[in-house]
């Protein structure tokens, strides 16, 4: 099941492909924690303050333009309390000349398997073709669990908290790119983008604790170079959801991640990375952070 085994020499083999410039944003119109679905919700039913979601989330709209990054906007729909999160119903994947490759997600939750068919409408009207999953194969959770590299046609899977492997596996199939499976600890770590970011083909930023022992050995085997999160920041306030955007020549990675980890960010800036901090802290009552919140397309 999957691709052969990918080792260091992967990148003589691997298609590279144009950047994705764009992204997608969900208004926070009808945000709210109404159950605990992962760790960092617990505490916070009913505890979402919608004016200061809808404040940091324009702030986080403004830095993506800022940073010469299109901007679109999926309208929210009500009792759809998560589809702020857009990175979840769907895993969008580059083309080696230009476009993109969509497939839908099959969400683990009902409440969150609902956003799935307002995301594929919006893709359709905007001249993509979703795919979905076969029957059977379980549950994939779109960017939650599937990271591309950056300017490859390359899949990081993390599987063992929400995504279940054959369905990963499928999504492999139908995209055409090659799957490098990643057994998550789960619990905390629910999705892959809570506990790595990819920062360029030759780096991550990750918390190790949330990876098995063989996932952090495939990706030191992969990667040069791994930048490790400050371990607090990571657990408390999701330090490692975070997105790098395609750098200007001459200039270092711009990697937006909450305003909430300042060691991490040092980190990121000591390794020659630009750090932009956004604060969406109101969005960690519900698991997520930059990462989670954009869905990242080929420009408008």
């Amino acid at each position: 099941m999957g691709s052969p085994r990918l080792d260091a020499g992967w990148r003589a083999r691997v298609p590279r492909t144009p950047p994705l410039t764009g992204v997608l944003l969900c208004p926070p119109d009808h945000f709210a924690v109404i159950d605990v679905k992962n760790a960092f919700m617990a505490g916070h039913v009913g505890a979402i303050d919608r004016a200061r979601a809808a404040a940091q989330w324009q702030t986080l709209a403004d830095t993506y333009r800022a940073e010469g990054v299109s901007v679109q906007r999926l309208p929210a729909e009500p009792g759809r309390e998560d589809m702020v999160f857009v990175a979840n119903p769907a895993l969008v994947v580059a083309r080696e000349q230009g476009g993109a490759d969509v497939v839908l997600s099959r969400m683990r939750h009902p409440s969150r398997q609902l956003e799935v068919e307002p995301l594929a409408r919006w893709l359709r009207a905007h001249g993509l073709q979703p795919m979905a999953l076969p029957e059977g194969v379980g549950y994939l959770e779109g960017h939650g669990d599937v990271l591309v590299v950056p300017g490859r046609r390359l899949l990081l899977g993390g599987h063992g908290g929400r995504s279940e492997l054959p369905a990963l596996c499928a999504a492999e199939v139908l995209v055409g790119a090659p799957l490098v499976p990643l057994p998550l600890v789960g619990e905390v770590f629910y999705h892959l983008d809570t506990c790595l970011a990819l920062l360029d083909e030759d780096t991550l930023l990750l918390h190790p604790p949330a990876f098995r022992p063989e996932a952090l050995a495939t990706l030191r085997e992969l990667f040069p170079r791994l930048i490790e999160a400050d371990p607090l920041e990571a657990r408390e306030h999701l330090a490692c959801n975070a997105h790098a955007l395609p750098a200007r020549p001459g200039t270092p990675t711009p990697v937006l991640l909450t305003a909430q980890a300042p060691a991490t960010a040092l980190r990121l800036a000591r390794a020659g990375y630009r750090p932009v901090p956004v604060d969406v802290s109101e969005f960690h009552k519900s698991g997520g952070s930059v990462f989670c919140l954009r869905l990242a397309l080929p420009a408008a």
